[in-house]
């Protein structure tokens, strides 16, 4: 055997490594490069599937019908608004679509608006309304909520839903409504020691309870006809008086450091929205801001808390001392149409027509809150949030929803209390 073949035949490992090496190295080298390209074939098939899978709208076949001139603004605007919303009616009946829209949610809020406007429906737009309601109540499940599973936010579509389907006086939906308000019932956190969020309702069963969640709740179940006296209001009240800045109702340790008292509430127990401030005593402690304050004015009012009682006053100084409509306090155009249609509720229910706030000057609210809303309307007839997409405030048929419904309350209200002739002359144009 020659030195040649010893060479060849003793060493097969070495040559084999010689001839494999660089084969990984490209495999590996491919698959680094064959990454990127992953990538970017998933971003564009997400952008792709985006459209379809996150709540949007068709669009409309046919434009709005226009509105003739009455004289009467504020019904002139309304009626506007609600021509623009009808020409967004799905072929299902609901005023969304998407693989992820959580309906009924946002169908409801629409119905809701639209059933509590001032104005005389026409038959076609009656059979709108209930192809609309139809749509919600395809969606109840066994258990009596009303949503999109999978979601995770079934208690809140539940209440919404259950407000616009009492909204149509129909009483058809009655069985519906019990199943529904069965489920609401439960869905309530129980009162434990220890536990800051007790009585309070979150998104769905198992999530941590907010204010702005179990404010729509109280208001659903007020609709079908809870009792003020039932236990499920008494431990709502506990959770609400935990949000407040409110030492002389707040039974938590952390109360003691509540933002200079001011009497706003929070979004849940230690959490809030805006960012943390600083109390007299230099501490950091969550801050009161505008929706959730309406919010927790409302809630207590739904349930029959009186206008003496120390929880609803420390709501009202809040009021008095943070009255605006330029932006959703303490979170700029945050959710502000939610804002106007929270505040709406909450000032009607307390039944003041003119507030006086800190700085003494008095402000007819329903009034400048019309004017504010009809002085933001698009030529449309839509309103949308051109200064925030959050909460999706960015959609013009959700925030034309909020803004309707704030529209009829203060219509409403001024036609229940009007206020002094020497306040009641416009502020603005």
């Amino acid at each position: 055997m020659s030195t040649d073949q010893i060479d060849a035949t003793s060493a097969p490992e070495a040559v084999q490594e010689t001839n494999i090496q660089p084969t990984k190295m490209a495999r590996w080298k491919k698959v680094l490069l064959a990454i990127p390209a992953g990538l970017v074939l998933l971003a564009l098939l997400a952008l792709i599937l985006y459209p379809y899978v996150m709540p949007h709208h068709k669009v409309p076949e046919v434009a709005p019908r226009v509105v003739a001139p009455t004289g009467d603004p504020s019904l002139d605007g309304i009626r506007k608004g609600f021509e623009y919303l009808r020409v967004y009616q799905e072929v299902d009946g609901h005023f969304s679509r998407g693989w992820a829209d959580p309906k009924p949610g946002f169908t409801a809020l629409v119905v809701d608006a639209l059933a509590r406007m001032p104005v005389d429906l026409l038959s076609e737009d009656k059979a709108m309304l209930e192809k609309a309601a139809e749509a919600i109540v395809s969606r109840q499940q066994p258990n009596g909520s009303i949503c999109t599973p999978g979601l995770g936010v079934e208690v809140y579509t539940t209440a919404v839903s259950v407000m616009a389907l009492k909204a149509l006086k129909d009483p058809k939906y009655d069985g519906v409504l019990a199943k529904a308000k069965d489920y609401l019932l439960q869905v309530q956190r129980g009162v434990m020691p220890g536990d800051p969020s007790s009585g309070g309702v979150g998104y769905n069963a198992g999530s941590r309870p907010d204010g702005s969640v179990t404010a729509m709740w109280v208001e659903s179940l007020k609709e079908v006809g809870v009792d003020e006296n039932d236990e499920a209001f008494k431990n709502a009240q506990l959770f609400f008086s935990r949000l407040q800045n409110n030492t002389e109702t707040n039974d938590l340790p952390a109360a003691e450091t509540a933002l200079d008292n001011d009497g706003g509430f929070i979004y849940r127990p230690g959490e809030s929205k805006p960012p943390d401030g600083t109390n007299r005593e230099g501490k950091r402690v969550p801050k009161s801001y505008g929706l959730m304050s309406y919010a927790g004015l409302k809630s207590f009012l739904y349930m029959n808390v009186s206008k003496d009682d120390p929880k609803v006053q420390g709501a009202w100084r809040w009021v008095r001392d943070n009255y605006t409509l330029d932006e959703n306090r303490n979170i700029g155009a945050d959710g502000l149409y939610y804002y106007y249609m929270t505040m709406a509720k909450a000032l009607a229910a307390y039944g003041e027509p003119v507030i006086e706030t800190s700085d003494g000057k008095k402000h007819v609210w329903a009034q400048e809150l019309t004017e504010k809303l009809l002085s933001l309307q698009k030529k449309d007839g839509s309103w949308v949030n051109l200064d925030s997409a959050r909460w999706m405030e960015n959609d013009s048929v959700l925030v034309t929803a909020y803004a309707l419904r704030a529209l009829a309350i203060s219509r409403e209200f001024m036609k229940n209390h009007p206020a002094p002739e020497a306040l009641s002359a416009p502020t603005s144009k």
